[in-house]
């Protein structure tokens, strides 16, 4: 069986049971999958290695479908796709570094609510999105834009899967926090965030326009 099949089917497979297996935990705590069990657990080692399994899958097969299609007239419109697909890969990995490794792993670590989490709930989630979604696209082929497609629905079911959770752990604070922020991206949020910051950097700025109405 050619390569790309078996990882076609096997970042499939992963997928479905992630997806399952969230929805199995929101109706019965006892199967909850994520937020992720302790580590070194049985249930945490099953999680994370079919969502690796996914997300690899996914990434190298629509790179695959990318790299080896032919150029036509759609090639500018797939090429942009994949770079916006790359500049949000990057957004990612930041979101992680900035999240730090205990919270990536469900771990006590305080509620993160400055720097990027001042634009959307989920800054992991929201660049990885992004970043499958555009890929998938920019591959467009039934089993790299399927399985990207999958992947993105894994990453939007844990979003809300874990609000909960949060809830429980956090109180008030991430109430308060939930109801100012967005869970993943809006623009009405990011014009007020940006006038925030120019207020912050530019007072005086900021204060003569209030002046002139």
């Amino acid at each position: 069986m050619p390569i790309d099949r078996i990882l076609t089917i096997a970042g499939a497979m992963s997928a479905l049971l992630l997806i399952a297996g969230m929805i199995a935990g929101r109706t019965n705590s006892a199967w909850r999958i994520w937020p992720a069990p302790p580590v070194g657990s049985v249930k945490s080692f099953i999680f994370w290695t079919l969502f690796r399994t996914a997300n690899i899958a996914a990434l190298v097969i629509a790179v695959e479908r990318v790299v080896s299609a032919p150029f036509n007239a759609l090639t500018p419109f797939r090429v942009g796709l994949a770079g916006i697909a790359f500049l949000a890969g990057i957004a990612y990995v930041y979101t992680l570094w900035s999240l730090g490794r205990k919270a990536t792993y469900c771990q006590a670590s305080g509620l993160a609510t400055e720097g990027v989490y001042r634009w959307t709930r989920n800054p992991q989630y929201s660049t990885a999105i992004l970043a499958f979604t555009t890929l998938g696209l920019a591959a467009w082929s039934l089993d790299a834009t399927g399985l990207a497609g999958a992947v993105v629905l894994v990453y939007a079911m844990m979003a809300r899967t874990e609000e909960p959770w949060l809830e429980a752990r956090y109180g008030t604070a991430y109430l308060k926090y939930k109801a100012d922020v967005p869970r993943f991206f809006n623009a009405r949020h990011a014009v007020s965030e940006v006038r925030a910051l120019l207020s912050e950097k530019v007072p005086a700025f900021a204060g003569g326009h209030r002046n002139k109405r």
